[in-house]
């Protein structure tokens, strides 16, 4: 009877022991799913934002790289070209305003 007994306490306690373990898995994959869920949103977030820009912000932006291209080419009249196309869109933006008096000063041979 004793040995029964003893058998029993032993296994009720490797039983609690792996029931503990799993509630801890459980829990922890819990915390690492929803990490995994805001991970998602914000890549979500990231492309919805890519989608929603205005056709004048893309060919701001265009003409901005183009202009950088070439600049980068020491093609500065093409680059003060598109430098000029791009502030047109963007009234005294000041990175177009920048732009286009440093290519203006390599124009010059400054």
């Amino acid at each position: 009877m004793k040995k029964i007994l003893i058998f029993a306490l032993v296994s009720c306690s490797f039983l609690v022991s792996d029931l503990s373990r799993a509630a801890q898995f459980r829990n922890e994959s819990s915390v690492q799913n929803k990490v995994s869920d805001v991970n998602k949103d914000q890549i979500v977030d990231k492309t919805k934002g890519t989608a929603n820009k205005s056709p004048n912000t893309i060919k701001y932006n265009t003409f901005m790289k183009a202009g950088y291209a070439a600049y980068n080419k020491k093609d500065y009249k093409t680059a003060l070209t598109n430098f000029k196309s791009a502030l047109s869109l963007r009234p005294n933006n000041v990175y177009a305003v920048k732009a286009i008096q440093n290519t203006q000063k390599r124009l010059a041979g400054k």
